[in-house]
């Protein structure tokens, strides 16, 4: 498939951040309970948030420049460090032990996933500068 010359690797990866800007925000929106909800775990932990989606974004540039896909784990960091939001579901189903046990973890969840995103950009980084 041929893209349009406009679409660079700075316009990929631009959208594959807001992207992942916007995934993180429909799955807070909707296991949260609302924008409001999304918006003030955002504010909470944006210190976290951020770079997950920076250097997801920075992966994709470089995949794009070695035309090979690598953003696929970045993707999964990001949903796994959202996956603490299910304990909002999961009092409803009477299982309130692994709700606080999931919510206690967030801060660890959320650290993991960007260590997993820097490790991995380290790997793209040091083959995309081999090639």
């Amino acid at each position: 498939m041929l893209l349009p010359a406009f679409i660079t690797p700075w316009v990929k990866s631009s959208l594959a951040a807001i992207g992942m800007l916007v995934f993180y925000f429909a799955t807070l929106s909707i296991l949260g309970g609302g924008w409001n909800f999304a918006w003030r775990q955002f504010i909470q932990y944006w210190y976290l948030i951020t770079p997950i989606i920076i250097t997801f974004a920075f992966q994709v540039y470089l995949s794009t420049k070695a035309a090979w896909v690598s953003g696929p784990t970045s993707a999964i960091s990001m949903a796994a460090c959202c996956a603490h939001h299910i304990a909002d579901l999961i009092p409803l189903v009477g299982l309130v032990s692994i709700a606080s046990f999931l919510t206690k973890y967030q801060v660890p969840a959320l650290i993991l996933a960007l260590l997993v995103n820097l490790g991995s950009l380290a790997y793209n980084l040091h083959w995309w500068r081999q090639k």
